[in-house]
C-alpha cells in the first residue's frame, strides 16, 4: 500500500473535520526568474465560516504556510505581526510596540511599523493566543494590507490571519488551528 502525501492527508483530514477543500496546483516554467512568488506553488483552501478561511499554502520557494485569514476594516496603515515573546526577542525586532499593558506587552512581540493593536488584542485574546502556541505548533498573528492576493476574495483586503510556517496535515494540529484559531479571528473581530 502506497503511503500519502501531506497533500492528500491534509485533504481527507479536512474532510473529516467537515470542511470542502479546494486544491490549487500553479505550475510555471520560466527561463528567468520572476518576481511572482506565486508562479509555482499549490494551496488547499477552505471556507471555515462565512468570512473565515482555512489556507494551507506552499510555493517551494520560501517557507510553506498554514492558516486562518479573513479580511477585515482597518485603517491601511494597520500592520502588524505579532508572535509568542522570546528572550532573543531585542536582538531581531527592531520595529516592536507595546501596547501599553504588561501582560501583553510582556507575553508577545508585537512588530509594526507604525500601528499598535490596542483594540484587536486584550487579555482573554492573547491567552487564547499563548494556549495555541503551547498546544502545537509556534503561531504568529498577522494583519497585512494585500496578504494574500492568489486568493481571489482576499485581494487588494486587508487581511488578519493566524499562520505557522509549518504544512499542517495531522488531524490533532488542523483540529487547534480550526478550533481555537477560529474562535481568536471571531474574538478579535467582534472587538473591532
Amino acid at each position: 500500500m502506497e503511503e500519502k502525501s501531506g497533500n492528500e492527508n491534509l485533504i481527507d483530514n479536512l474532510i473529516k473535520l467537515g470542511l470542502n477543500p479546494e486544491t490549487h496546483i500553479k505550475n510555471e516554467s520560466a527561463v528567468l526568474a520572476t518576481k511572482d512568488r506565486y508562479a509555482n506553488s499549490k494551496y488547499v483552501l477552505a471556507s471555515v465560516t462565512d468570512s473565515i478561511y482555512f489556507l494551507a499554502y506552499d510555493s517551494g520557494r520560501s517557507y510553506p504556510s498554514t492558516g486562518l485569514y479573513a479580511s477585515i476594516d482597518l485603517p491601511d496603515e494597520a500592520e502588524y505581526i505579532v508572535y509568542k515573546r522570546s528572550w532573543f526577542d531585542k536582538f531581531i525586532f527592531f520595529n516592536r510596540k507595546k501596547v501599553g499593558i504588561d501582560y501583553i506587552d510582556n507575553k508577545l512581540t508585537i512588530s509594526s511599523s507604525n500601528w499598535i493593536p490596542k483594540k484587536e488584542l486584550n487579555a482573554e485574546s492573547v491567552d487564547l493566543f499563548l494556549r495555541i502556541n503551547k498546544k502545537s505548533n509556534p503561531y504568529s498573528l498577522i494583519l497585512q494590507n494585500d496578504y494574500l492576493p492568489m486568493i481571489p476574495m482576499f485581494k487588494d483586503k486587508k487581511i488578519i490571519g493566524l499562520e505557522t510556517r509549518t504544512w499542517l496535515y495531522k488531524k490533532e494540529d488542523l483540529k487547534i488551528l480550526l478550533e481555537s484559531g477560529n474562535t481568536l479571528l471571531q474574538k478579535i473581530k467582534n472587538k473591532l
